[in-house]
């Protein structure tokens, strides 16, 4: 489930980590994007032409400058308490708080299940305030936002509100408040957690993930065009997989991270390639270590993998401190870091000075981590910058357009413990 060169979905998302859409927006802010119900196109993959690669990259520094703290302030409250929510940043600047799962009022005589709901509610830097902006057309919780070309917003995946997985997509208008659900043709099923990435053309990539009740991972790939609403057939990838992570490089090529890939019945292995949307071929990348649960595109074209885990040095630790960068012109990984503090499933965002924030996640124990770190793509390293974030797990975080970060919502790790408070880091 970036997803624009936005920002990845920066949901802080532990609740159901390995069914959850990864969604990767490439550049800065939290983006997804929805489109109209389609009818089917035959036109063949393509992407546009990009600029090329960089030549050099920037030499690591043997003592790399100390960094200055973040500074974090309580925002305004959301209309209502959340967590699981998708959050994507507007053209405009506004950001959408979508789904996700809210507090449970009344009686429960049976199952008290907090639910997950439809409503959607819309943050404006310029006033402060959170004010509500209509609704999804299912209720999903868990699931993935991306921003199209258009300024609508895809809105995929995620549990319905009996907590069963949703293999359905929409598309949200921000303008009218409403939504469509997109019905692909008649043969064709959605996967449920593929990963997904808006493409250099606007047209989006759906990888991998299952399409049978019995989580079966899938090798299939689909092109799906907002312009048109039609599906097309992508490249086959290497290995099946799903909760994989997807990130378009500056050529046009998307570098996809298996996280969550089953041989047999309960056999795991990690594996990363690359995908030419334009032609039906795929060509696999070098193995890496880690099960990566971020990935960031830097300003240079690399893109750095963190906050994943179990390391295989450390398989009984639930998170690590390792990290690795990818270079999309010699095709391999490397090694920087390590980070200061092991975690598996926080956020990671880039600022608009080029380092990578990392904050959230939860540590060996299960804990949620309260240090945020920055990565500076310079050295190669990574320095506490800040220690008093919240304890919480599955909130949202967006990259705003003056350089902070809203954070909202999110869970104590009680089950009927969400929030509705929002916070304002700045690095």
């Amino acid at each position: 489930m970036e997803m624009m060169e936005e920002e990845k979905v920066g949901t802080g998302r532990l609740a159901r980590l390995g069914s959850i859409f990864t969604l990767v927006l490439a550049v800065a802010a939290c983006s997804s994007t929805a489109t109209q119900s389609p009818a089917a196109v035959t036109r063949s993959a393509e992407v546009a032409t990009q600029p090329p690669l960089p030549t050099t990259s920037p030499s690591p520094t043997a003592s790399p400058s100390p960094m200055a703290p973040i500074t974090l302030k309580a925002g305004p409250k959301m209309t209502t308490a959340r967590t699981g929510q998708a959050a994507v940043r507007l053209k405009d600047g506004r950001v959408l708080i979508m789904g996700g799962t809210v507090p449970l009022v009344g009686k429960c005589p049976m199952m008290c299940v907090p639910p997950a709901t439809a409503s959607v509610e819309i943050y404006n830097p310029s006033t402060g305030k959170f004010s509500r902006n209509g609704s999804l057309a299912k209720p999903r919780s868990a699931g993935g936002a991306l921003l199209l070309n258009d300024g609508r917003v895809l809105v995929l995946g995620g549990d319905d509100e009996y907590g069963a997985a949703l293999r359905t997509m929409e598309i949200y208008d921000p303008a009218h408040g409403n939504s469509a659900v997109v019905k692909p043709p008649a043969a064709q099923r959605l996967p449920d957690n593929p990963a997904v990435v808006l493409l250099a053309d606007g047209r989006v990539l759906i990888a991998g993930g299952s399409y049978d009740d019995s989580n079966t991972p899938s090798a299939a790939t689909l092109i799906f065009d907002p312009a048109s609403g039609g599906f097309t057939e992508g490249p086959l990838i290497a290995k099946p997989g799903q909760g994989e992570i997807a990130t378009l490089l500056d050529d046009g090529r998307v570098l996809l991270v298996g996280e969550d890939y089953y041989e047999g019945s309960n056999g795991y292995a990690t594996s990363a390639e690359l995908i030419d949307p334009s032609r039906a071929s795929y060509k696999s990348t070098l193995p890496f270590s880690v099960a990566w649960q971020t990935a960031t595109k830097l300003p240079d074209g690399h893109v750095l993998l963190t906050g994943g885990g179990p390391d295989q040095s450390d398989a009984s630790c639930g998170a690590s401190v390792a990290s690795e960068v990818f270079d999309p012109r010699t095709e391999s990984f490397s090694r920087v870091g390590p980070m200061n503090t092991p975690r598996s499933g926080g956020t990671a965002i880039g600022i608009p000075d080029g380092r990578v924030l990392l904050f959230g996640g939860v540590d060996c124990d299960g804990a949620a981590v309260g240090t945020v770190e920055a990565f500076d793509p310079d050295s190669g390293t990574f320095q506490v910058i800040g220690t008093e974030f919240p304890a919480l797990t599955d909130f949202s975080a967006t990259l705003l357009n003056d350089g902070r970060i809203l954070v909202a919502g999110g869970n104590n790790g009680d089950w009927n413990g969400m929030t509705a408070a929002s916070w304002l880091l700045k690095p």
